[in-house]
């Protein structure tokens, strides 16, 4: 039967008057596609973005280009992802609880061989059952590995070790029947040495410098450690022009040029992290017909979060920084625009470890969008860049207060966040697969947090970053996992579970010398071969997963209790994935206090970040005070269902309450 698909797009007629008579589309049945165009908003974006990126002289033939491609995969996408672009709610995002994991380390079944595809579809009861709604596989794409899989050597394949594509698309139709979605990574910064972009240019193909960001000489350079930045490289370029760039890996690499030989002659190739991943050059708009290729490979096989790593570095004038320039905002642009035009119902996340004031930019404006999917219009209400952003300067700020069992750290980070737009959300997170990062920090707590999480770690970026698990971050004390865990779930934004927290894994450090040694045969111009954060990676098994689930376990089932009942009441409670948020005064500093609240309900959260008992005084709002006269005398904890005894002052709007050590109660009001 021959498919109609009805696009939204106006603009294509204002911008290739002739363009749709000229060209007729084909499905893979070689059937022709009825295109009517109505979507004037979205490619006017793609086209303005391609001037920002490309300049106005090769504007239009980038644009047909993109165009096509756009068209063609419409007219792939399967009916059953048209069906999910029309009936999914634009927003549908912000209800997420993302559980993040390696697929050949999470729920390992025998250390002698590692897991697949298959294996991990083994662990779907288990995830269920813990309530997680989103799968955020890390890395998959076939890579060398050296750096966890972001050395991609080919975007659009599996590693075989994992199962390729077969059991790919097995394991995710067995997840969507059970109504997870899908999250992955799409690595727009740097491709692995093993791609066949720099193989071609080893082997004397010099067209393949002009994938990546190269030079003829080494610039000179003054290398020196910044307080606010870390590790800086100052080139001198051509002209005598600055161009400060920030050493990320500073253990492991001296500059951001390696040096390679092609047809007896050197050149120097550009890389912001190791030397084995060599950034593209984003000004080549053959590396974006390949990208949205990419992206178009992956959101029709049912990704539904593309998650953009190392997203502030794409563009790299000379005589900037290299993070968060203009052009990288328009690529921000035009990916999501094509994404929005061509499957609507997935999202993408940025990956921005910045300040408050540059990751909002990363979300661009509100707008509506109209996309006509077969016979119907659906609005979609979006941001014109990204949709979801980390908050890192968050992420510290809670280990900050967990620390010194003062909620000042995480207020004050509070206080310098900006206001986002409404269809946009925070991924709030505890830990990840990289480091503690402390680079969006003052100098006071970032020698707090490292001078107390070092020793039960390890050191990452000389100082700028500690690498652990959160267990043993928490001296693995149950309560204390489980308040920093009642934190990650009450507060605004998408919640985030690495993989092997809620059972509390601890740290491996027979895995970082594992990779450490995978690096150590090709180690290019590394100085160390050593990266810390590879202690918390590693083989997790299926038995402490399953086993804790069970109650085998004192500690790991104690612990994975605690986080199931937190994730089910959290679900149960559509205030704390979209209601206000509101700090509450308090006289005691250890007193962690807030609301969330919409019109219909409002749920009081107190922690007791302190190691000792705490009669908890709180001053509450006066819509509160007033209900029931002031004649409330307990109130009901939803983590427990206990009646927590409560003394109420109307003179003083207080309300007065008795907390154990690391004790965290949620009062419905």
């Amino acid at each position: 039967m021959k498919r109609v698909f009805i696009v939204v797009l106006t603009f294509f007629m204002l911008f290739l008057p002739t363009f749709a008579q000229e060209v007729e589309f084909k499905d893979e049945n070689n059937n022709s596609i009825e295109v009517i165009d109505n979507s004037t908003k979205i490619k006017k974006e793609i086209k303005e973005a391609i001037v920002d990126i490309y300049g106005k002289e090769r504007a239009d033939e980038i644009f047909e280009k993109v165009l096509l491609q756009s068209q063609k995969a419409i007219s792939e996408r399967p009916k059953e992802l048209i069906e999910q672009d029309y009936n999914r709610d634009f927003d549908w995002y912000k209800n997420e609880i993302i559980y993040m994991f390696y697929v050949d380390q999470f729920g390992v079944i025998s250390n002698k061989e590692k897991n697949s595809f298959k294996d991990t579809a083994l662990m779907l009861d288990y995830l269920e059952e813990l309530g997680v709604t989103t799968l955020y596989i890390l890395p998959f794409a076939e890579s060398p590995m050296k750096d966890a899989g972001f050395d991609v050597k080919d975007p659009q394949n599996i590693r075989k070790d994992l199962g390729g594509l077969v059991e790919f698309k097995d394991f995710v139709k067995k997840a969507k029947a059970r109504g997870f979605k899908i999250k992955a990574d799409l690595v727009l910064n740097h491709f692995s040495d093993s791609h066949e972009w720099f193989q071609n240019l080893l082997k004397g193909d010099e067209s393949y410098l002009e994938y990546f960001i190269y030079r003829d000489s080494m610039p000179e350079y003054k290398r020196y450690q910044d307080e606010k930045l870390g590790t800086v490289a100052e080139y001198i370029e051509d002209g005598g022009t600055v161009s400060k760039r920030r050493i990320i890996f500073p253990e492991n690499c001296e500059t951001n040029w390696r040096e390679v030989s092609i047809n007896d002659k050197n050149y120097y190739l550009y890389h912001t992290f190791y030397p084995f991943q060599l950034d593209i050059n984003w000004q080549n708009p053959n590396v974006l017909y390949y990208v949205l290729n990419t992206i178009t490979h992956w959101a029709n096989l049912g990704v539904d979060i593309f998650r953009m790593d190392a997203i502030p570095y794409l563009s790299k004038d000379i005589g900037t920084n290299a993070e968060n320039q203009p052009k990288t905002h328009a690529i921000v642009k035009l990916l999501s625009s094509y994404i929005q035009l061509t499957a609507p119902s997935s999202v993408i996340q940025v990956e921005a470890c910045q300040s408050p004031k540059d990751i909002l930019q990363y979300f661009g404006k509100d707008r509506e969008v109209h996309i006509q999917i077969n016979d119907e219009i659906k609005n979609i209400k979006r941001t014109s860049e990204a949709q979801i952003a980390y908050h890192f300067p968050c992420m510290p700020a809670i280990w900050a207060s967990l620390i010194t069992q003062d909620k000042k750290y995480f207020i004050d980070a509070y206080k310098k966040t900006p206001s986002i737009p409404k269809t946009a959300s925070w991924a709030i997170f505890l830990r990840v697969h990289d480091e503690l990062t402390l680079e969006m920090v003052s100098p006071e707590v970032r020698e707090i947090i490292f001078e107390n999480l070092v020793d039960k770690g390890a050191s990452f970026r000389k100082g700028f970053g500690v690498a652990g698990r959160m267990a043993n971050f928490l001296d693995k004390n149950p309560n204390r996992i489980e308040e920093a865990f009642s934190i990650l779930l009450s507060l605004p934004g998408i919640p985030i579970i690495y993989y092997g927290d809620e059972v509390g894994a601890a740290n491996n450090f027979e895995h970082a010398k594992k990779s450490a040694l995978l690096r150590a045969k090709d180690r290019q111009n590394l100085l160390s071969v050593f990266d810390s954060r590879d202690i918390n990676r590693g083989n997790v098994a299926q038995k402490l997963f399953y086993g804790s689930s069970l109650g085998y376990y004192e500690f790991n089932s104690k612990v994975y209790k605690k986080v199931q009942n937190l994730i089910k009441i959290r679900k149960s409670l559509p205030v704390m994935s979209n209601g206000d948020f509101e700090i509450l005064k308090t006289k005691n500093k250890s007193n962690f206090s807030y609301i969330r609240k919409n019109k219909e309900q409002q749920i009081l959260v107190i922690n007791n970040l302190s190691n000792d008992k705490l009669i908890a005084e709180i001053t509450l709002p006066k819509d509160v005070i007033l209900k029931n006269n002031g004649q409330i005398k307990s109130l009901r904890n939803l983590i427990n269902n206990d009646n927590i005894k409560v003394n109420i002052s109307m003179q003083n709007k207080t309300m007065r309450l008795r907390l154990a050590p690391y004790q965290t109660i949620w009062l419905e009001l």
